[in-house]
């Protein structure tokens, strides 16, 4: 009996980790999940607006549509080419168990969504295919129900809006869109997942050797490239989307997909809300990042406290600063900190030293004007090596009230 208790307690921690393990790698997901069923609500709102509208004619004057002939393409087609690297990434990341990584695309993934759901509510525009395209995809009975909806309004309204969501109409399930326009969402999760496959390719290709490592991402690049490609492509050919919505998509996936808020808090996640773990925060622009494409990498990204962004702008030698400085001493007098305080009394410790020297130098001075407060002139506080005049001008302010001691002039 004994011993099966130890075994159950030997158990516990070992289950408990896994549990732990389990929702840390489901919370994105579910995210994501949540995110795409907002989008679904915004888009049927946003088809239901489109029924209504006496002008459904579509936009002329489109580039793209302007650039290449129409054509048919089965719509099985297009949604083939944004599962495909969605699949690809989401196996290569469970291998590698990349937390990051896997935070990473699903926070920006669910962003996009969200974002996608906004736009085409907000800003209603005519659907590229046309009314008549658009009712043999949407079917008969969905879109007399949509019709029904537009007249509806109050607890009635979302009442329908849930049941399309949850049940479909008919036996049409789920019911498609109408007037999704801005941004294309087949673009933005081909383009996402293949820049977070790229990612994933540039990490394991550390390892390689130069020429192969280079080999493969240049490969990787060439498959991106090709996949994206045929996806705007057949986009543009359907009449699926306008330009507009494919660069759009392209442009704001890079931003968010780049951004230095989604790098942080992705490691933020993946080391347990953790904001200053061992590893830095990594930031990847790709090369494709035009016109950023010249300064291509990896980059690390460190939490600053305001002292540290002071320190660096006192660096400058601005005289706007200095006098900033000056002008906001008693707010800075007001905001010193513990930690301040003790690296202020250590500051006053080492100046000790160095008081009988300066005021016998200024005694020698010729002029009688102590040599390190020449009116007009400022000089470096030679108890504190490396530091420039108005760094030292700055931590002065920072330390009068804790060392009234210090001069001030």
């Amino acid at each position: 009996m004994a011993e099966e208790r130890s075994s159950s307690a030997d158990l516990k921690p070992f289950s408990d980790k896994y549990f732990k393990t389990f929702l840390k790698w489901s919370f994105p997901p579910l995210i994501c999940a949540v995110c795409f069923f907002f989008q679904s609500v915004m888009l049927h709102m946003t088809t239901v607006k489109y029924v209504l509208l006496h002008d459904k004619s579509p936009l002329h004057d489109d580039l793209g549509h302007e650039l290449f002939k129409k054509e048919t393409v089965a719509m099985k087609v297009l949604d083939a080419l944004s599962v495909a690297p969605p699949l690809l990434v989401i196996v290569g990341i469970l291998l590698l168990r990349d937390a990051r990584l896997w935070a990473k695309v699903f926070f920006s993934n669910a962003i996009l969504f969200v974002l996608k759901g906004l736009f085409d509510w907000m800003t209603v525009l005519p659907d590229s295919i046309g009314f008549g395209a658009c009712k043999e995809r949407l079917g008969d009975e969905p879109l007399k129900y949509l019709e029904r909806m537009g007249q509806l309004s109050g607890t009635e309204y979302f009442s329908a809006l849930l049941e399309l969501e949850l049940y479909g109409v008919g036996k049409v399930r789920p019911v498609r869109y109408c007037a999704d326009m801005l941004m294309s969402g087949h673009t933005f999760v081909t383009v996402l997942y293949m820049l977070a496959l790229a990612d994933l390719v540039r990490r394991i290709t550390i390892l390689m050797p130069p020429i192969p490592r280079v080999i493969w991402r240049i490969s990787m690049g060439i498959f991106a490239a090709l996949c994206v490609g045929a996806d705007l492509y057949l986009i543009v050919k359907t009449r699926f989307h306008y330009t507009v919505d494919i660069v759009m998509a392209i442009g704001i996936t890079l931003l968010i997909y780049t951004n230095a808020g989604m790098a942080l808090l992705a490691q933020w996640y993946a080391s347990d809300g953790k904001r200053n773990s061992a590893e830095a925060d990594i930031v990847w622009l790709p090369a494709i990042l035009i016109p950023f494409c010249c300064l291509h990498g990896y980059y690390s990204v460190r939490e600053m406290e305001d002292q540290q962004v002071a320190d660096l702008q006192a660096n400058n030698e601005s005289s706007t600063w200095q006098w900033l400085t000056e002008t906001f001493k008693t707010s800075s007098e007001e905001s010193l900190s513990p930690e301040q305080a003790n690296r202020c009394r250590a500051m006053e410790v080492r100046r000790q030293p160095q008081r009988v020297r300066l005021k016998s130098r200024d005694r020698s001075d010729s002029d009688g004007m102590p040599h390190r407060y020449r009116q007009g002139k400022d000089h470096a506080d030679p108890a504190v090596p490396n530091t420039s005049p108005n760094q030292w001008n700055l931590i002065r302010l920072k330390c009068l009230p804790v060392s009234s001691s210090i001069e001030m002039h």
